[in-house]
Formats: C-alpha cells, structure tokens, sequence
C-alpha cells in the first residue's frame, strides 16, 4: 500500500468512529428532548387532578372527626 493509500484508510476509520459518537449523541439528545417534553405535559395534566382531590380529602377529614363524637 502506498502512503497515500494508508492515510486514506486512517481518515475513513476515522471519520466512521466519529459519525457512530455522532449518531449515539444525536440520539441521547431526542431522548433528552422527549423526556423534556413529557415532564412539561405532566405538571399540566396533574395540575388540575391536583385540586379535585383536595377538595374531597377535607370533606373526608371531618367526617372522620364526627364518628368519634357520637361514639362518646
């Protein structure tokens, strides 16, 4: 193999190492966005779930407080 040939074959060897940590890092990065977008879809959807259930613990909590007076 002459030298020209050599160097070639380093920089094709090269360039294919660094095209595979590209993809491997382009694809870490959709991840990371779709996690993002997740985490911003679910604070909005349990937000309004959020108040509801509230509501009806504080009804709860009083009934509680009653049976134990009209046991005494």
């Amino acid at each position: 193999m002459s030298k020209t040939a050599k160097a070639i074959a380093k920089l094709t060897t090269n360039i294919a190492k660094l095209t595979e940590r590209k993809n491997k890092i382009a694809a870490e990065i959709n991840t990371l966005r779709d996690q993002r977008t997740a985490l911003k879809v679910a604070p909005a959807v349990a937000a309004p779930v959020a108040p509801k259930a509230k509501p009806a613990a504080k009804a709860a909590a009083p009934a509680k407080k009653a049976k134990p007076a009209a046991k005494k």
